[in-house]
């Protein structure tokens, strides 16, 4: 459960942030493909983009969450622990 709250809610604060300031700069209505309206209506593409972008940080974040791993967790070895020797020998 932890993972996932790591994973979706900064991501799902990335997308916000996204589409705040993406359709602060464009309308939606005047977004075309050849000629044709890419939505029917600006909900619908707010609700595209929040979805799309939520994705994209999502992907980033397991990214992050992945390279935070140490290479012990991610190899699966342990090394053995280091053994102290008995005594000391002494030089002649």
């Amino acid at each position: 459960m932890k993972k996932g709250i790591l994973l979706f809610w900064p991501s799902f604060i990335i997308a916000v942030i996204a589409t705040g300031v993406f359709y602060s700069i464009f309308d939606p209505a005047e977004l075309t493909l050849h000629g044709h309206a890419l939505f029917a209506d600006k909900l619908s593409a707010y609700s595209v983009f929040l979805l799309a972008s939520w994705a994209f940080g999502a992907l980033n974040t397991s990214i992050v969450l992945l390279l935070e791993k140490s290479a012990r967790d991610i190899n699966g070895f342990t090394p053995p622990p280091a053994q102290a020797p008995d005594e000391e020998i002494p030089l002649p």
